[in-house]
């Protein structure tokens, strides 16, 4: 039993907006918080903590969650963002890179590239979908975050498909492979490494697989008692080839197949109708926005719209950029430049929605998003005492955080009461090893796919 007390920092407890505790306590017991308040009420001799982390000039905060995130996509880092044309980036530039990571460790070292970001710059929790999971789960494994791993199933195979393709040759026997994969990921991983480790089903989405396909995803996870994870309304094309084969709208197809529900994380949402944004919020899925990644390809979804609604959102990076602060930022500045409208979203919102808006999605916000005793240690600090954050406004303090503050400003990351990230640097791997193999690989794996930009 191991007792750890972080004090004096500004608790950012994410309980509500005004719950932030100057010069504040957070204790915990294992993986599980046992005080946040102030220092007056602490009785720090009976608690007796073996360790005591002077948090004087930092932040406090719950770690973040990202619900989005492809880990193999490290490859892609300054290659896909600046491609002209309709999302020819994910198409001419993503798919062949990352058809030519066969080997295994191409993808173990890949995703631990990827994840390293991530806890680096302060998320505690990732929601990862890829072909061939098995081979991504000993990278958070081994790097310690909570992690929620999908097989990713689809019914068409990637090579030739553009955003203009409109014919699919559905391959029954190619989605068959694929929720064998699924459950074996579930077999294997899912409750693992003290339940840090869970799994859930993801299928593709209307561009990728047949409405009996969408229908079998659904089937499978009720099957495992896992939730979805479902791209939906993503790019370019989609709702163009949902329209002309079926004369409805892809959250639609999600809706009617079952597919979008409360348990259900849908991913990009980007070009929604009003009808769409309003059946997806009496859904009861949430949004996964990748409002900094989908910034690059030159769309955004509606916010303006789907913000008023109610309808749960949280925050997922995709892949090339993981750093969640810049997710904060333009999700509330986005829309902001588009509709002129300041009183949106504010700071608090936009950090609302990378903590608690991710636990809801992942039906985890009894156990993470928010500092509360009971909860698990995912915990962040973050320096605070930096230029671009200074002076310091009780106030305002959570929006000075979103605005001013940066990835490389965390210097220290808890996830169940553990010791990821010390004074700015991972600690259950050798970051240094980890990124020269990664350089290695990468020069290989773009020489042989360059031949198919």
């Amino acid at each position: 039993m191991t007792r750890t007390v972080i004090d004096g920092g500004f608790v950012v407890t994410m309980q509500n907006r005004d719950d932030v505790i100057k010069n504040g306590i957070v204790a915990f017991e294992d993986d599980r918080l046992v005080y946040v308040g102030e220092r007056s009420a602490f009785d720090a001799d009976s608690f007796a903590a073996e360790r005591v982390i002077d948090a004087q000039g930092r932040a406090v905060l719950p770690g973040l969650v990202n619900t989005h995130i492809h880990l193999i996509g490290a490859y892609l880092k300054g290659i896909t963002e600046d491609v002209p044309g309709t999302a020819a980036g994910l198409f001419n530039r993503a798919l062949p890179i990352l058809a030519e990571c066969r080997d295994p460790d191409d993808v173990y070292f890949g995703s631990l590239a990827h994840a390293i970001e991530m806890v680096m710059t302060g998320t505690t929790t990732l929601v990862n979908t890829w072909h061939k999971e098995m081979n991504i789960a000993p990278a958070v494994r081994d790097l310690g975050i909570r992690a929620s791993l999908s097989e990713f199933l689809v019914e068409i195979g990637f090579t030739g498909l553009d955003a203009k393709t409109t014919e699919r040759p559905w391959r029954t026997e190619r989605l068959n492979r694929s929720m064998d994969a699924a459950v074996e990921l579930f077999e294997t991983w899912h409750g693992k490494e003290e339940g840090r480790i869970t799994t859930r089903i993801s299928p593709g989405g209307p561009g990728y697989m047949s409405l009996d396909g969408m229908a079998r995803s659904r089937e499978l996870a009720d099957r495992l008692g896992l939730g979805i994870n479902v791209h939906i309304a993503e790019v370019p094309g989609e709702t163009e080839f949902a329209e002309s084969l079926y004369g409805k709208r892809p959250i639609e197809i999600g809706v009617e197949t079952g597919v979008l529900g409360p348990d259900a994380i849908a991913i990009h949402c980007v070009f929604l109708s009003d009808s769409d944004i309003d059946a997806l919020a009496v859904s009861g899925a949430t949004m996964s926005h990748t409002s900094y990644h989908v910034a690059k390809r030159g769309y955004f979804p509606p916010m303006e719209k789907v913000y008023p609604t109610g309808m749960n959102v949280s925050l997922g990076s995709d892949w090339c950029s993981n750093d969640l602060w810049h997710y904060m930022r333009a999700a509330v500045l986005i829309p902001r430049t588009l509709t002129g409208d300041v009183g949106m979203q504010s700071g608090y919102d936009a950090l609302e929605l990378a903590t608690m808006g991710g636990a809801r999605g992942l039906g985890l916000d009894d156990q993470i998003g928010s500092l509360e005793v009971g909860k698990k240690a995912d915990i962040i600090l973050v320096d605070v005492s930096r230029p671009w954050l200074m002076p310091i406004r009780m106030e305002n303090f959570a929006s000075n955080l979103v605005y001013n503050a940066n990835g490389s400003d965390v210097t220290d990351v808890f996830v169940d009461g553990r010791d990821i990230v010390r004074d700015r640097e991972v600690v259950t791997v050798d970051r240094v090893e980890v990124f020269a193999e990664v350089q290695k690989r990468a020069e290989l794996i773009w020489q042989k796919a360059e031949k198919n930009f």
